[in-house]
Parts: C-alpha cells; sequence; structure tokens
C-alpha cells in the first residue's frame, strides 16, 4: 500500500489497526485538552501559574493540528474527485477543512502578525468543532441538524416574525407609559424575545391593563412556539438513530447471509457501530437477533430461461439488480 493511501485511511479510520485507533483518539483527546486549556487561561492568575505549561502544550498541538491539516490536504487525492489540483482546493473548502484550518492560522497569524492574546484566545475556541469529525456524539448532532435544517429554519422564521409582531403590539400599548423600554420597536424585541420563548428575566414588564392583556396573549402563544424547534430535534433524532440501526442490520444481514461472521466481517461491524453511534450492547443485540432470524427460502422464475431460481434470506425484501446482458 502506498504512502498516500495509508496516511488517508488512517486519518479517515478506515484502516483497521491499533495505529489508526490511537491516531482517532490522540487527536480526539487532543482537542478537548486544548479547548480546556484555553477555558482555563482565561483566569489570570491560573495563567500566570502554569504559563509555561499552557504555552508549551499551544506549541505543541499546533504543530500537531498542522501537520494533521496538511497531511489530509495532501492525502485527499486518494478520493476520485479530489484526485487534482483543483481537486485538492475544492476539498480545502469543505466544511470539515475549513475548521481544519480555522484551528491552526489564528495562531499562526497571532504569532507572526498580531498579537492580542485575548482575540487569540477566542479564536482558539474553534477547535472544538474539529470533534464533529472525532466525536459520534457530536457527529450525531451534526448530521440531524442538516436533515432537519429546513423544518428548523421554518420554525424559526414563525418564530421571528411572532416575536416582531408582539414587539410591535407591545411599542403600541406601552410607549407612553414606558419609553425606556417600550418607546421602539427595536427596544420592544427584546422583552417579546425573553417572553415568547418562555425565559421570563422580568427586567422588563408591562404596567398597563393593555399591556399585561397583550402580553397574556403573547405568553401563551410563545408556550407552544418555543417548544416547536425541540420537538423537531427530538423527532430528528429518533429517525435519525433509527435509521442507523437500519442500516447496522442491513449490514449484519449482508455479512451473515452464508451463515458466517468472520473476524474481518466483525471488525468492519465494529468500525461501522462506532461510526454510526450504536453502543456495544445494542451491537450484540442486533447480531443475536438477526442469528435467530428464521432463514427464508424465496423461488423466483429466471426473466430469461424461465428456470426457478432459491434464493435463502434473512430479510423480507429482497432486491434483485438486472444482470447485464450478454453480447
Amino acid at each position: 500500500m502506498k504512502m498516500r493511501k495509508k496516511v488517508y485511511l488512517i486519518l479517515e479510520r478506515e484502516h483497521h489497526s491499533r495505529f489508526a485507533e490511537f491516531i482517532h483518539y490522540f487527536l480526539m483527546t487532543l482537542i478537548m485538552v486544548t479547548v480546556i486549556a484555553v477555558i482555563l487561561e482565561s483566569d489570570p492568575i491560573l495563567f500566570e501559574t502554569h504559563k509555561t505549561a499552557f504555552k508549551v502544550l499551544e506549541i505543541f498541538s499546533l504543530l500537531v493540528f498542522t501537520l494533521e491539516y496538511v497531511l489530509r490536504v495532501w492525502a485527499s487525492a486518494e478520493v476520485k474527485k479530489y484526485n487534482s489540483f483543483k481537486g485538492r482546493f475544492k476539498y480545502m473548502l469543505t466544511p470539515m477543512a475549513i475548521i481544519d484550518l480555522l484551528a491552526v492560522l489564528p495562531v499562526w497569524f497571532g504569532l507572526f502578525v498580531y498579537r492580542d492574546f485575548m482575540i487569540l484566545r477566542g479564536l482558539r475556541l474553534i477547535r472544538v468543532f474539529k470533534l464533529t469529525r472525532y466525536s459520534r456524539s457530536m457527529n450525531l448532532l451534526m448530521s440531524v441538524m442538516k436533515k432537519e435544517s429546513p423544518n428548523l429554519f421554518s420554525a424559526f422564521f414563525v418564530l421571528s416574525i411572532l416575536i416582531i409582531i408582539a414587539a410591535t403590539g407591545m411599542h403600541i400599548v406601552e410607549a407612553e407609559d414606558q419609553p425606556e423600554q417600550f418607546g421602539t420597536i427595536p427596544r420592544a424585541i427584546w422583552w417579546a424575545t425573553v417572553t415568547l420563548t418562555t425565559v421570563g428575566y422580568g427586567d422588563v414588564v408591562p404596567i398597563t391593563a393593555a399591556g399585561k392583556a397583550f402580553g397574556w396573549v403573547i405568553l401563551m402563544s410563545g408556550i407552544g412556539m418555543a417548544a416547536l424547534p425541540a420537538g423537531i430535534m427530538a423527532s430528528g433524532f429518533t429517525k435519525e438513530i433509527n435509521r442507523r440501526r437500519e442500516q447496522f442490520q442491513n449490514k449484519v444481514i449482508h455479512f451473515l447471509a452464508d451463515g458466517i461472521l468472520d473476524k474481518k466481517e466483525r471488525r468492519k461491524l465494529n468500525k461501522l457501530a462506532h461510526d454510526l453511534a450504536i453502543a456495544p450492547a445494542e451491537v450484540e443485540s442486533i447480531i443475536r437477533e438477526i442469528k435467530h432470524m428464521q432463514l427464508k427460502l424465496t423461488e423466483l422464475a429466471c426473466p430469461h430461461c424461465n428456470e426457478i431460481i432459491e434464493i435463502e434470506h434473512y430479510s423480507d425484501h429482497i432486491h434483485i439488480k438486472n444482470a447485464k446482458k450478454k453480447p
């Protein structure tokens, strides 16, 4: 195996070896450690006490993440659509590649160009988004948000309209009595947002009878609207988890077609289960369920010779691709 392909498989965790696992968990741990370090550095006393340790960690992580980014760009040519100069540039514009670049670029920029440590500290927190590649939970969250984005956009769009209506109405009925809080619609938006999201800080409240009545109507309307995005996300998580479980089940059925699950197939299943965020206990449960499924026998007639073909399978769904006709 040539070096570039091996690097690609290791970084994408498609190489089933202990070294690949070590690299995966090492990078994930380093991301979490550096993010925690950025948070702790905000304490001046703690930073001055352990200044050397923080700097050593930052330089070490910077070199590691820079090397990772360079290797990912170099190895991206193993994918057909990135196998050219333009292809690699296209890879560099993908969301995860941009996050990888932003994880190191501000630090290099700060070291040689702009030495404002406070701004640099904030930009370094971008590294937390790198966990999307390594963390199964972050990957699941991003996947759900991506698939439910149209529904979430619709919910927030309706909520935004309702906030504007509430702010406008409260401005009309409360502007004369509370000009500082409701004198303009932009000022009233704060109250409308806090009320419709059911946060209720209580720092701004209506004092007139009309304002209280209108506020009651808005409050009742906000109960359902505030829960709508949460409901969409909950439904999205359920659908995504079921979809991943079904994907894993289909792969197990495919491997058990011969009735045997060898070590190589087992490693592939464990890798797939990790990528799909399926717990080891659930993996064993799915495998046991499929092993105990009754093997079915289906007879089909060949469309060419009309002979009967017997097919043994586990699933109720059979998909047979059309065979290419001989010339």
